[in-house]
């Protein structure tokens, strides 16, 4: 009998069976099929194989320059492919995005950026992602109306904002800015109110950070100050006589040093986060280890999960900060509640509209009185016995840190809501529970 000989298997359906071991989790396994795939000619699988890279790998690694060579192969070939189901737009702003994090790449950023937007003039995001990298050179004026003609196309999208009140601040002359004011009326028109209040938003922003670092710099030093009296104030209870009188007040000292050290290293710690250390994670996944780790300070009260099922895209954040600001959010619920019959949900969900992911943190405690809602966010500020009221301004430091936002809704009697938005990176969304990947394996090739 006959040793039945199995056919090869095809581009097509290595890349069907990379994607399906992708969505899967099998990430070493997928990455392998889409390998073969892609060396097969399968454009498509070169693009996923391109996300997928680029998720992984830090700014200059070996998987970026993998990156790098799958969306070359795919400009220099698709014109005619069938494999290719995303647009060529596309690819050119995510290669432009890779080229645009090295400095001595920056003139092949700009060309693949202005392809890019050859075949799709009408990208919001493409226009942003130009302006953003002519804003590190010479080029001030070009990145302005990027970011101008941006905005036009999604008046929604914040990045542009950002980018556009950044250019200002660094870039214009007080003097200046009444005319740059004046040239936004003219071209915006009718809706130029809206911009304008968003914009004077994003300034004020950037005027606290800038006085946040300041700040951080000095209070940096005057911590190892503190720090150094601390040392030598327990050095020389070392060698006080415990007979002596001065030893208790010596000690009694050193304990209110201590508390001293404590609240400063707090205080500092809502300037500015720690660096960041980016990866793709999944926020339900996220979630869940938070919500896990603070069962046990219920205390009787109750605390749920509420997870959008589909389309909930992975975000590119530094997993221990945000897990640390989330985490706050939920001890300060519970709290809030308290006793036996309180309850705190928290959410998970993507809106697609606003490019970003969102974790909600709802309660139904007492809620917070008007006058004091618009101060949650200071450092220091709390209305509670037992406190230091950094907790909630460190989580919108780190929150900010990702460009995203936290903001809080609440009435009184009725309870609170506090919500993370955390931006999609749309260029490197390769998550499993992306609604765009179902989409493709369902595409004929």
């Amino acid at each position: 009998m006959r040793t039945p000989v199995c056919a090869p298997r095809g581009a097509k359906d290595s890349f069907r069976e990379g994607m399906a071991q992708l969505q899967a989790g099998m990430a070493t396994q997928a990455a392998q099929l889409l390998e073969e795939a892609a060396d097969a000619g399968h454009l498509e699988a070169r693009f996923q194989l391109a996300l997928y890279y680029t998720g992984r790998g830090r700014r200059g690694s070996q998987l970026r320059r993998q990156a790098i060579r799958h969306l070359e192969a795919i400009l220099e070939s698709a014109d005619d492919d069938a494999t290719l189901s995303t647009g060529l737009d596309r690819v050119c702003f995510v290669l432009g995005n890779i080229y645009g994090e090295e400095s001595d790449s920056v003139e092949q950023a700009l060309a693949t950026f202005r392809r890019g937007l050859s075949i799709n003039p009408l990208s919001a995001v493409g226009h942003n992602s130009l302006g953003a990298v002519l804003m590190q050179g010479p080029q001030v004026l070009g990145a302005l109306g990027e970011f101008k003609v941006a905005i036009q196309l999604d008046p929604d999208l914040r990045a542009a904002y950002t980018n556009l009140a950044r250019l200002l601040f660094k870039h214009v002359k007080p003097d200046d800015l009444a005319q740059e004011y004046e040239h936004i009326a003219e071209e915006f028109e009718e809706r130029t109110p809206q911009v304008l209040a968003r914009l004077s938003l994003e300034l004020v922003e950037l005027g606290r950070e800038q006085v946040y670092e300041g700040l951080y710099t000095k209070g940096h030093q005057l911590k190892n100050l503190i720090g150094m009296v601390g040392s030598r104030v327990r050095g020389l209870l070392k060698r006080m006589d415990e007979s002596d009188p001065a030893t208790a007040d010596l000690r009694s000292l050193a304990s209110e040093h201590e508390h001293l050290y404590e609240e400063w290293v707090g205080y500092l710690s809502t300037m500015t986060p720690d660096r960041l250390t980016t990866s793709l994670i999944e926020p339900a996944r996220l979630v869940r280890r938070v919500v896990d780790a603070v069962r046990s300070h219920t205390s009787g009260s109750r605390i749920s999960l509420r997870i959008q099922e589909q389309g909930v895209p992975r975000v590119e954040v530094d997993e221990r900060l945000l897990r640390d600001a989330v985490t706050n959010l939920c001890l300060n619920a519970l709290e809030a509640v308290g006793g036996d019959k309180g309850e705190v949900v928290v959410g998970v969900g993507h809106d697609p509209e606003a490019a970003v992911v969102f974790i909600e943190v709802e309660d139904d405690g007492p809620g917070i009185a008007s006058e004091h809602i618009e101060h949650v966010f200071d450092p220091g500020f709390t209305t509670k016995k037992q406190g230091n009221g950094y907790g909630l301004s460190i989580a919108r430091r780190i929150v900010q840190a990702h460009r995203g936002e936290l903001r809080v809704k609440s009435r009184v009697g009725h309870g609170s809501v506090f919500r993370l938005d955390v931006p999609v990176n749309a260029e490197v969304d390769i998550g499993p529970e992306s609604q765009q990947r179902d989409n493709l394996l369902d595409r004929p090739n």
